[in-house]
């Protein structure tokens, strides 16, 4: 028995210190300080951080500046590039577990890390350079704080900075729309959690239907009452995250000079101003993704799918990742990948189905933004556009010769005239299976308009200007799937604007900075809606007497906005799209939520929408989908009364070209420049003035840079 005891507790502790073996995590490569510090050597940057901690950084080079914006990036938000950078390679799962994990098998399944290693040497050498010199910083500061890398993540390559880009920009036009209806369509027990869009938390997922938006402005001399040219950018991003913006500005002795915003993992500005132009994006949603229904040989486990009247095999291959456990084990996982003729495909609840989306491979979006920061004029700036690496967006532009524009970019498909393409498509037709994109120049764009101004609101092209200046949606093929939707931003900028035959500059900031819901507005109608109910309930019939007397201001002492606004958010959604609740129900939760909590069915908005930051405590003007754009914790007023602000209005850029062609930039963030240190004085010292609604200045010329600065330093000495 002793013999038995002894050779089972063998086995055992064999089995143990195998399973350990085999649930270790790999490493990766150690931290080669030495390494890193010999690649940074080449680099010659200078930080400068300015009163605010913004940091303006020189170089001799392009790669040069891009080498000390990374380092200063990191030295601000060193762990949310660090999730950034672990998105980027497919491994989320490995660090944060198994909620993380399933993005990764869609990584796998995209082929993201392939395309990179494919197509990475079709960049230029000035724009992998650039990904180098950002990959070689995050080395170099990681390797003199150790103590806050995970294990493995570094080192960091210049191929790691291009996939984060090809992986994460199809979410931007929303392709994850198309998978959640396929996840969603039916219900199945036993269905695997890698098959369930809800765990999915693809990047999409982590930005909410709130952030889908944001605005634009541009006036040309002929509109504008000093002859000057304008563009505001006023992008809506989440406050805090790997989507929240960060402000920056790059200059070298190769003819960069750009200002504005980027997000972390990002070695470029992506949207900013030179002293030669500006652009902007808002969310477009174009339809970009095509959904294919395979017939397939077997149900459960095929081989074989039918195309061109013909049984075809798929692609197989497998996607190899780790999901956490505790402490230092991870499980490896294998799933199956297959591959059609027509793109990668899933099993869903309801069958096989092929997806085939714009950008699938894509690796040339940072030549694109690149080579836009780097335009001198208007016409090399659209030849910029003529890469087409940017998947979506709207771009309202304009520059110091007074042009202006806005651009309805898509990296569109070819598709055929007839078929419903927003339907599920036969998968055995091969006349479906596009193979090639539209110029970017045959989709909407409005270019020095007569009208003299233009605007982007996320609502359809065609009413971007006076209508006189407008474009025919008849003009463009319905295969395109432009949209039709109208926000209330959109109606509530065309009937100011318009109406405006010379266009201020404080009239300008003054439009873009609009609190009201105009009558037509959804929230407005569904106001009306909660008003005319038939109730006897006496909470809801004062209720309605506060939203008859409301006028659809959301300023801070606006009473009636606390209860129209959340009522609306709860029933609706931030955007007012959805059927979440029944209006009697919010209604009467409002109701009583703002009677416990304030005593008073009208409190002034401002008690209710605050700006939380640090040791701010702000109120705020604005709500969803108005000019101002702030979208607030709904449900906060069942907590404490008060509606923290977490996403819409955050970096806002001014523009302003006077005849002589002399740039004066003005910026605000909502928070500062610090966008995790709690106790860098840089972590809300801009949220006062975001709250007011004011900006700041922020010096343009590298003179203007050194005059301005409290602190210069280089990354590499």
């Amino acid at each position: 028995m002793k013999k038995i005891l002894f050779w089972l507790g063998g086995l055992l502790s064999i089995g143990l210190i195998g399973a350990a073996i085999y649930l270790w995590t790999p490493g990766g490569s150690k931290i080669d300080k030495t390494a890193f510090e010999a690649a940074a050597a080449s680099y010659d940057a200078t930080i400068y951080r300015d009163s605010f901690g913004v940091p303006h950084i020189h170089g001799k080079t392009d790669a040069d500046a891009t080498f000390g914006f990374g380092y200063a990036h990191a030295e601000d938000d060193w762990e949310t590039i660090q999730q950034t950078l672990i998105a980027s390679r497919g491994m989320s799962g490995q660090y944060f577990g198994k909620d993380a994990a399933p993005p990764d098998y869609l990584f796998d399944l995209f082929r993201v890390k392939e395309s990179v290693d494919e197509k990475f040497g079709t960049l230029s050498p000035k724009t992998r350079a650039v990904a180098k010199g950002y990959a070689d910083a995050i080395n170099l500061w990681g390797a003199k704080n150790p103590e806050r890398v995970l294990p493995g993540v570094l080192p960091v390559t210049e191929k790691d900075v291009i996939a984060g880009f090809t992986w994460a920009t199809p979410f931007f036009y929303r392709m994850d729309l198309h998978l959640e209806k396929l996840f969603t369509a039916s219900e199945k027990p036993n269905v695997s959690p890698w098959q369930q869009l809800g765990s999915l938390n693809l990047p999409s997922a982590r930005m909410p239907n709130t952030l889908r938006g944001s605005n634009a402005f541009a006036v040309a001399p002929r509109r504008s009452t000093d002859g000057h040219t304008r563009l505001v950018g006023n992008s809506h991003q989440p406050m805090t995250g790997p989507y929240a913006w960060y402000e920056a500005h790059m200059i070298s002795d190769q003819g960069m000079n750009i200002t504005g915003g980027t997000f972390p993992g990002v070695p470029i500005i992506s949207q900013g101003v030179t002293p030669n132009l500006a652009w902007t994006h808002t969310v477009n949603m174009p339809d970009l993704t095509d959904i294919y229904a395979l017939d397939v040989d077997d149900a459960k486990n095929p081989t074989r799918y039918k195309f061109d009247g013909e049984w075809r095999r798929f692609e197989t291959s497998t996607s190899d990742f780790r999901v956490k456990l505790w402490g230092p084990f991870s499980l490896p996982v294998k799933r199956d990948i297959r591959w059609s003729e027509h793109g990668p495909v899933l099993e869903t609840p309801t069958g096989f189905y092929a997806i085939r989306f714009a950008g699938l491979g894509e690796v040339s979006a940072l030549e694109q933004w690149y080579e836009m920061g780097k335009a001198r004029n208007m016409e090399e700036w659209r030849e910029a556009l003529s890469i087409n690496g940017v998947l979506s967006f709207n771009i309202v532009y304009a520059d110091k010769d007074g042009h202006i524009a806005h651009v309805y970019n898509a990296k569109m498909p070819k598709r055929i005239e007839g078929p419903n393409w927003q339907d599920v498509l036969p998968g055995d037709r091969p006349e479906l299976t596009w193979r090639d994109y539209h110029d970017p120049t045959s989709l909407p764009q409005v270019w020095d308009p007569e009208c003299g101004w233009v605007f982007s609101a996320n609502a359809t092209p065609f009413k971007v200007t006076d209508d006189a200046c407008n474009l025919s949606r008849a003009d463009f093929p319905k295969s395109f799937g432009l949209e039709d939707r109208v926000t209330n931003r959109s109606i509530r900028a065309l009937a100011q604007l318009s109406q405006d035959e010379a266009i201020s500059r404080e009239e300008l900031l003054r439009y873009r900075a609009d609190t009201r819901y105009a009558p037509s507005s959804t929230l407005m109608q569904f106001v009306v809606e909660l008003v005319t109910l038939e109730t006897e309930d006496d909470l809801i019939l004062k209720a309605q007497e506060v939203l008859r007397n409301w006028d659809g201001n959301t300023a801070t002492n606006s009473r009636g906005a606390a209860l129209a606004v959340i009522t609306g958010t709860r029933a609706l959604g931030y955007q007012y799209e959805e059927d979440l609740m029944s209006p009697e129900t919010a209604l009467s939760e409002t109701a009583k939520d703002l009677m416990q909590r304030f005593g008073s069915l009208d409190p002034e908005w401002g008690e209710v929408n605050r700006l939380q930051r640090g040791n701010a405590d702000l109120p705020l003007n604005g709500g969803p989908d108005v000019l101002r754009a702030i979208y607030a914790d709904q449900d906060g007023v069942r907590k404490d009364g008060v509606m923290n602000a977490f996403a819409g209005d955050t970096h806002i850029f001014v523009a302003d070209w006077d005849k002589e062609g002399q740039l004066r930039l003005d910026t605000i963030h909502q928070y500062g420049a610090a966008t995790l240190d709690k106790n860098s004085p840089h972590y809300s010292d801009q949220a006062e003035i975001f709250a007011r609604g004011d900006y700041k200045p922020m010096p343009v010329t590298l003179d203007e840079v050194k005059a301005a600065a409290i602190k210069q330093y280089r990354p590499n000495q």
